[in-house]
């Protein structure tokens, strides 16, 4: 790819013809040269493939550059500033005053000429000295900027732009803006196929761990196994593509959704830890889409059959249990008993509640059965009218005797941690506040839901009722701001300015750490990323250490 520097077709009155043409395109624009007014500045991904591609080059070409007066911008494909080096204050003060800064627009439509917009327009490297330049505010520096493109796909990615004060750069930044460009280039399909390995991988555990139906989508793969082809049906794959890209931007969720053959889904979708763009979908068919998917309201289970409640401690699998089978105080046998007594014994009682003709039997905690029991347990779940409802823990984590014997049950209903219910905790709120204090209404703040969202609730719904019955309690308004919340839901100022995304990213690095006791390695290895990855997000996400 060439680079228009000082040599090139000269336009009338002496100036360069790419250079006319850039202003004829900034006139058409109606902007006017003597604008003082700062960019319009919008969020951008700076953490996409790109500004991930571009971080060691930027910090190799910073390097090598150290001690020149100069600052060097990548901006993305709509010619958005996503990230600044600069040594110089001076520069970098100026650049401020304009307000170049991240997230602002650079493109010929706002800005004129210059290196990034006018670049990206002409599509090949370009130098932009002094004078030539539209506005009058950015005569007083010289730039280089080069498209970055994507090898394979041919399309433009972003653009790598070096900027230095005065009328004229040095003629060798051009050469390194060039390579440097390169390098990025090279990185993109590197990291697009480190991405695409992650997918695989992510796709590869999570159909080892589940039988569901499993879907994984990034920008260019596609992995289903057989039975979301089946759920899916025509059209469905469209409807996940959809959501692909809200779950990219605002972090998991999990929604029922109508397929096209009118039958009812429960999705839940995340992210895949180190990729730009991949999302994996669980997948459950239910017959009909209910209001709210995860407070569904299951029929009743048919006498003779058995059902599985399965969900993490707190997510309510005994309250759940208890509803299914109707009566608010089941026959419950605790399998944590078997551990504490004679395991014959823990056999006995079972066997005797079935052979009673029991109507129902809530058996608790089945995962930490030991194999015997679980063999004991997996005939008596067809061997009379005993309606048993067995819990669990998330099924993706059982043992594998434990695993023979759920897979027993006659229907299945997996209830979703807090963490990934963000969007029903305000009413969430207001119904543990009516249970626990009868005619007193908590009204959150928009500052409030941001922080309880920012939280990973390890406790799920029973650390909720704590922390809602400990508000409820309050003495004076109804309205509750972050101010009101425990101490440890608080979050700081840079929390605050976190986005959907990084909200999510977070709450999924503080479960990691929960989960594996504070453990960086197992964490980052749960998470699929290195621990130098783990710690840089940490720090960017403002995560306590455990």
């Amino acid at each position: 790819m060439g680079f228009d520097g000082a040599v090139g077709r000269s336009a009338p009155g002496g100036v360069r013809e790419h250079i006319a043409s850039s202003w004829r395109r900034a006139r058409l624009a109606g902007i006017d040269p003597d604008r003082v007014d700062r960019p319009e500045i919008a969020e951008v991904d700076r953490v996409g493939r790109l500004a991930v591609a571009a971080e060691p080059v930027l910090q190799a070409l910073a390097a090598e550059l150290a001690g020149e007066p100069f600052s060097v911008q990548l901006a993305d494909r709509d010619c958005r500033i996503l990230d600044i080096w600069c040594d110089d204050r001076t520069l970098d003060s100026a650049f401020d005053d304009i307000g170049l800064v991240v997230g602002a627009a650079a493109d010929e439509q706002v800005l004129g000429t210059n290196g990034i917009g006018t670049a990206a327009e002409t599509g090949r490297g370009i130098a932009v000295h002094g004078e030539e330049h539209f506005l009058a505010g950015l005569k007083g520096f010289s730039c280089f900027g080069h498209p970055i493109r994507h090898p394979l796909r041919g399309r433009t990615e972003g653009v790598l732009d070096i900027t230095v004060a005065g009328g004229r750069a040095h003629p060798l930044f051009a050469p390194l803006l060039s390579r440097a460009a390169r390098d990025i280039e090279e990185r993109i399909v590197e990291t697009a196929r480190d991405g695409d390995r992650r997918l695989f991988l992510a796709f590869q555990e999570a159909t080892r761990r589940r039988s569901s139906p499993i879907v994984v989508l990034g920008s260019d793969v596609v992995l289903t196994n057989r039975g979301a082809v089946t759920v899916l049906g025509e059209g469905g794959m469209d409807l996940l593509a959809t959501l692909r890209t809200e779950v990219v931007e605002n972090g998991p969720l999990t929604r029922v959704l109508e397929a096209p053959d009118g039958a009812g889904i429960r999705v839940r979708a995340e992210t895949v830890a180190d990729t730009a763009d991949g999302v994996l979908f669980h997948l459950v068919p239910v017959r009909a889409a209910p209001r709210e998917p995860v407070r569904r309201t299951a029929r009743p289970v048919p006498t003779g059959r058995s059902v599985l409640v399965a969900g993490e401690p707190g997510t309510g699998r005994s309250t759940e249990a208890a509803r299914l089978l109707g009566t608010a105080d089941p026959v419950v046998l605790a399998a944590t008993d078997a551990l504490t007594g004679p395991s014959r014994d823990w056999a006995a009682r079972l066997s005797a509640l079935v052979g009673e003709g029991v109507p129902a039997v809530v058996v608790d905690d089945v995962d930490v059965l030991p194999e015997e029991l679980c063999t004991v347990l997996r005939p008596l779940l067809d061997a009379g009218p005993t309606r048993l409802v067995l819990t669990c823990g998330p099924v993706g984590e059982l043992s594998v005797p434990a695993a023979r014997l759920v897979a027993r049950c006659a229907s299945r209903v997996e209830l979703a941690p807090l963490r990934e219910r963000r969007d029903e905790l305000p009413g969430l709120v207001a119904d543990i506040a009516a249970r626990v204090r009868p005619g007193r209404e908590l009204i959150l703040t928009r500052s409030a839901v941001a922080a309880l969202s920012a939280y990973a609730w390890p406790g799920n719904l029973t650390e909720l009722t704590r922390v809602v019955t400990e508000l409820a309690h309050l003495s004076g308004t109804r309205r509750i701001d972050v101010e009101d919340l425990p101490e440890h839901l608080r979050p700081g100022p840079r929390i605050t300015r976190l986005g959907g995304r990084e909200r999510a990213e977070r709450v999924a690095i503080q479960h990691a750490l929960t989960v594996a006791g504070g453990n960086k390695r197992e964490a980052a290895r749960a998470l699929g990323i290195s621990r130098t990855t783990l710690y840089r997000r940490m720090r960017a996400l403002d995560v306590a250490e455990t």
